[in-house]
């Protein structure tokens, strides 16, 4: 499965109301590849199919040498430090979320009935095609638009070596001594020649210790009270974190400089009904190189599983010995529960429990006028109404 860096996007909800002319009668017939056209005016709609999103946060660590970093032992006693740039990769968290789109396989045609009607019938619809409702007029508070998922990217960048201390070159001064002879006398003459010459690595590293010290120096004096000015708290309190900060930013100089970016990246995957327990590959993820493909001979492998509760198994048995009918009213889905699993080789590193549609029913209403509102992420009733003279009776609903 390829991956990307999805930027943050909005989906507006257009639902389209249908309105058309109809008696009670009519009838709702499955969409195949294979089977002639129907010749006949109607209305096509869509069933949701679940699609698990995973979106993964991974943290790229950079470190850069300091520049006097091969004088860290030698002036600070520190042994410990880098030295050359590195990047490695942390997985920092695993979200498992879901959203509906439209299942391919699930596409409905309503053919209307013929005749003298009383009555007119009408669908609404998602801008995707999905189902809402049908003679009723989906709830105003339904997150019907939400077919796909949300991503951002964060970044971040290297700040800068800080070196105030002293300039980059020093005042070299050398004596030159001249031999001058007035007749029998021989004098030394002197002369003393001043050039400016570029400070080598170690003569910058020595002094910036050199600065280091007079900085500890002062915040000890200002901590001490041997400074012999009364100061107020607050200035006191400014003033020693500025130190402490220019101390900071020198020991960097030393011991390297670590910038840190978190990027995001999302994996879509339809479960089929044919996945079981098994394990399927997602990606690769290594502390060196990050997020890879599944091909990547490196890196330990990141798989999704589904576990499936079959509470609708009986039901589905008993759908296949009904007798086919060539009738049938809206078709819905019945969705099964399922616990997803993403793990890191064999650790666990993410969990989480929802329905999904394509591991349920599909079933479908009597052919009668009905009033139904349907939950458009998952396919499956949400209120029905129907009565066999084509007139509408009240009804309960249920809220989520």
């Amino acid at each position: 499965m390829k991956f990307s860096t999805i930027n943050k996007l909005s989906v507006i909800a257009v639902i389209a109301i249908i309105f058309l002319s109809s008696c009670s009668k009519f009838n709702v017939i499955k969409v195949k590849h294979y089977e002639k056209p129907v010749n006949e005016a109607g209305i096509y709609y869509a069933l949701p199919q679940t699609v698990v999103s995973i979106e993964v946060k991974v943290k790229k660590n950079d470190l850069v040498k300091g520049p006097y970093a091969a004088f860290a032992s030698k002036y600070l006693g520190l042994n410990n430090v880098a030295i050359a740039n590195s990047t490695t990769y942390e997985l920092a968290e695993i979200k498992v979320t879901n959203f509906a789109e439209p299942d391919s396989s699930q596409f409905y045609l309503v053919k209307l009935g013929k005749g003298h009607c009383k009555n007119s019938t009408f669908l609404a619809l998602n801008e995707a095609g999905l189902i809402l409702s049908a003679n009723e007029f989906p709830e105003s508070n339904e997150n019907s638009a939400d077919i796909k998922p949300n991503s951002e990217s964060f970044n971040s960048s290297f700040g800068n070596f800080s070196y105030f201390a002293d300039a980059n070159t020093f005042e070299k001064i050398d004596t030159i001594i001249e031999n001058v002879n007035l007749d029998t006398v021989s004098i030394a003459k002197q002369v003393l020649v001043k050039s400016l010459v570029e400070k080598s690595m170690e003569q910058k590293a020595k002094d910036a210790v050199d600065f280091i010290m007079r900085v500890k120096e002062n915040k000890f004096n200002l901590l001490s009270g041997t400074s012999e000015v009364n100061y107020e708290k607050s200035t006191l309190t400014y003033m020693i974190q500025e130190l402490e900060k220019l101390e900071s930013d020198y020991m960097k100089l030393f011991t390297g400089l670590t910038s840190t970016k978190t990027i995001k990246y999302r994996f879509n995957y339809i479960p089929q009904l044919s996945n079981g327990s098994n394990l399927i590959p997602l990606f690769k993820f290594s502390e060196k190189d990050g997020i890879m493909d599944t091909s990547s001979s490196d890196g330990d492998l990141i798989t999704i599983s589904f576990e499936r509760n079959f509470a609708t198994g009986q039901l589905a048995n008993f759908e296949n010995r009904k007798e086919n009918s060539n009738k049938h009213g809206f078709y819905y889905r019945i969705p099964e529960n399922a616990i997803v699993k993403i793990k890191e080789s064999n650790i666990l590193k993410a969990e989480a429990s929802f329905p999904i549609s394509q591991f349920g029913v599909v079933t479908s209403l009597p052919t009668q006028k009905s009033k139904v509102q349907f939950y458009p992420n998952s396919g499956a009733l949400k209120t029905v109404g129907i009565n066999r003279e084509g007139h509408f009776k009240g009804h309960g609903r249920r809220r989520h």
